[in-house]
């Protein structure tokens, strides 16, 4: 295969983050993906092939090189695992399993009934019920002031969830950067700001003009869309290097000043908020 150009690397990977924004990637897996394994790393290489070939029709998967691949199934492993995880949230609301097996068939799976009968016989399989029930004690212990790494971000956008936040990772992004005397990050999490609420505007175009803002929902992940094209955009504008295995994410020439830090927080969080799309 014949090694891809900056430019049309970047393409791609703009291609990727509008994928991944337009939900198109859980759309798929929620009514296309067989359901009969414990993750999408384990599935066969034929079978995800196959659910990958359902984008085909708006995207180009053809001829990726190794980045963009792992990029591409990074996204569809993490919506295999949502989408389980919902599915067991709602496996758990039968108090008998065999009525859920029986009677609770979700109709989104609609033409998989065997992914609905091996999801119920995992779902009761003693190795998952103690592994759930372990995660459900981690997260209860874990506290959000800590926030170095991947998984505690996810605390963090969880708890940001649960309070109702329709833009959680652009609320992550103040509450972990924006501090006294950052004016980069204050600057970016305003236009942030801003931005989400030009797109609550223009869902509730789309509603009864008596909806209140608050009952409006905006795009799904359209919080991480408008976080890193405010990234893109602004740290684009002076001469740049390219930060490896970050796509379009890109970092400042080094500079004697606190902007120098704050780029290189900001560049971090790129690549942790495209992890935790989730």
């Amino acid at each position: 295969m014949v090694p891809w150009g900056p430019k049309r690397l970047l393409h791609q990977l703009h291609q990727w983050r509008n994928l991944l924004a337009s939900g198109g990637v859980i759309g798929v897996i929620r009514s296309h993906c067989p359901m009969k394994w414990k993750s999408w790393k384990v599935m066969p290489e034929e079978t995800k092939t196959e659910v990958r070939g359902q984008l085909s029709t708006n995207y180009n998967l053809e001829d990726l090189n190794d980045e963009s691949l792992a990029y591409v199934n990074r996204l569809f492993s993490e919506r295999y695992k949502q989408w389980k995880s919902d599915l067991h949230h709602y496996f758990e609301a039968f108090d008998d399993p065999q009525v859920a097996l029986q009677e609770g068939f979700p109709k989104k799976l609609e033409g998989r009934e065997d992914s609905w009968a091996w999801l119920c016989a995992h779902f009761q399989a003693l190795a998952y019920v103690n592994k759930a029930k372990v995660n459900k004690g981690n997260r209860k212990k874990k506290t959000l002031l800590h926030h170095s790494g991947s998984r505690p971000f996810s605390y963090r956008m969880d708890a940001r969830r649960q309070g109702g936040s329709k833009f959680p990772e652009i609320d992550v992004f103040g509450d972990v950067y924006v501090q006294p005397g950052n004016e980069l990050a204050e600057s970016l999490h305003t236009t942030m700001v801003e931005r989400s609420q030009l797109v609550l505007q223009e869902s509730a175009s789309q509603l009864p003009s008596d909806t209140p803002i608050e009952s409006v929902d905006p795009p799904q992940d359209a919080g991480f869309q408008i976080l890193t094209e405010t990234l893109d955009q602004t740290l684009g504008r002076r001469p740049v290097t390219y930060c490896r295995g970050m796509g379009n994410a890109r970092r400042r020439e080094p500079r004697p000043c606190s902007s120098a830090q704050s780029n290189s927080q900001v560049t971090t969080l790129t690549a942790q908020m495209t992890t935790l799309q989730s």
